[in-house]
């Protein structure tokens, strides 16, 4: 199968992150001059080092005894994120609700599967993207009823601030090309302003190396159906964007 060009400039990078440590463990042992052959051989730990896959499975690791604020005494399951570790699109919501808690997973309840509807509207599956919260573990009304549903609440901003490097640590890892943001919450997080959602949605904003689309979160779109057509506006830019690569 033929590589898409952007998977193509993710290998590329890879290879210079690699043979730039090469030249360091050289320079390290003494050596001045290096004479390369035709292949460079690294070793397995070395390879597998800057592996997306393995970063974010040692990250998820990390975070699976996250006590850093109050929600991780109340979850039921960290809801670390899931998709393509090598996506070229990313979404971010809020925080994980009642389904995800329950399952671990990210986006499963009936906003989630509005967003697969989403996803495969822009001929993609929820495998070839990946999706994120701005924190882990599920915000609750009542933390002494995980099993309740209709117990959400957006996140604080202390509990944001624990959570939001981790989330940056994901983008870091994952390099997306674009990354979307679901709702107010999740784009006022990113971008670190107060801005309403319904001014900033349908507009590219700069975002480290790469561009990020707010848009309304997929739960906004179930208590007010005439909010879709403004998402999938944003989405045809978002793919008009990606046809430009």
């Amino acid at each position: 199968m033929k590589k898409d060009k952007n998977q193509m400039k993710k290998e590329y990078n890879e290879i210079l992150t690699l043979t730039g440590k090469y030249l360091e463990q050289k320079k390290e042992q003494g050596e001045r001059q290096v004479y390369l052959s035709k292949e460079i051989k690294l070793s397995q730990k070395e390879k597998s080092s800057t592996v997306p896959e393995n970063l974010l499975a040692k990250l998820e690791k990390k975070l699976k005894n996250c006590r850093k604020c109050n929600l991780g005494e109340s979850r039921t399951n960290l809801v670390f994120g899931a998709g393509n570790p090598r996506a070229w699109l990313m979404f971010v919501g809020e925080g994980p609700g009642h389904d995800e808690d329950m399952k671990g997973l990210p986006f499963i309840g009936r906003a989630g599967k509005l967003l697969t509807n989403i996803i495969e509207a822009m001929k993609m599956k929820r495998e070839d993207v990946y999706i994120a919260n701005i924190v882990k573990c599920h915000p609750m009304i009542d933390p002494g009823q995980p099993q309740k549903r209709g117990n959400d609440r957006p996140p604080r901003p202390e509990e944001i601030a624990q959570c939001k490097p981790f989330l940056l640590k994901q983008i870091e890892i994952i390099k997306p090309e674009v990354i979307c943001t679901l709702g107010t919450h999740a784009t006022q997080s990113l971008l670190e302003i107060t801005t309403p959602i319904g001014v900033l949605r349908g507009k590219f904003c700069s975002f480290g190396n790469c561009k990020l689309m707010p848009t309304y979160h997929p739960a906004a779109l179930l208590r007010n159906s005439n909010l879709k057509k403004f998402v999938w506006e944003d989405m045809k830019k978002i793919m008009k964007e990606r046809s430009k690569n």
